[in-house]
């Protein structure tokens, strides 16, 4: 354990989990875990991790490191700037396809349209899924939410 960044995961493991007893793990399970909690400190820190590993315990748990391992992977954070927010951060907007009008990245076509990928049956702006105006109204609020800088909420 001579790398510092598996230490470090290491110490921010069993700090996180000292406070529940059903999360006792050995030192060769916390190896074992410690390049999950590198990955999770390169993202977020030590309040987020806890957030993610403590909450809604079952009532006894049989095997931590399994447990740990799961949530470690499947709540995994997205990288820094790789959230859907990236566009609002940089100042760009989303676009409609000058084909279709689905809604679609600052640049260009979609890719239905542009030969690159196939479409899905449901059409955005169509009419198959939704009408013209409540494909305009997600694409307001959509834009909204963006130049807000705030996650959209969906009622």
């Amino acid at each position: 354990m001579s790398n510092p960044q598996t230490r470090e995961a290491v110490a921010v493991l069993y700090r996180v989990i000292r406070s529940e007893p059903r999360l006792r793990l050995g030192a060769v399970e916390a190896l074992e875990l410690a390049p999950l909690v590198a990955a999770w400190l390169a993202r977020v820190g030590e309040r987020d991790l806890a957030d993610a590993l403590l909450p809604g315990l079952p009532p006894r748990v049989y095997n931590p490191l399994k447990l740990l391992r799961i949530r470690l992977t499947r709540k995994m954070p997205p990288i820094s700037g790789a959230c859907s927010d990236q566009g609002a951060a940089s100042g760009t907007r989303l676009g409609d396809c000058p084909s279709c009008r689905d809604p679609l990245g600052p640049s260009g076509v979609c890719l239905p349209c542009a030969g690159l990928g196939d479409r899905s049956k449901v059409r955005v702006g169509s009419g198959e899924a939704a009408s013209a105006a409540g494909a305009a109204k997600v694409r307001a609020a959509w834009r909204a939410a963006q130049s807000a800088s705030r996650p959209l909420a969906l009622a």
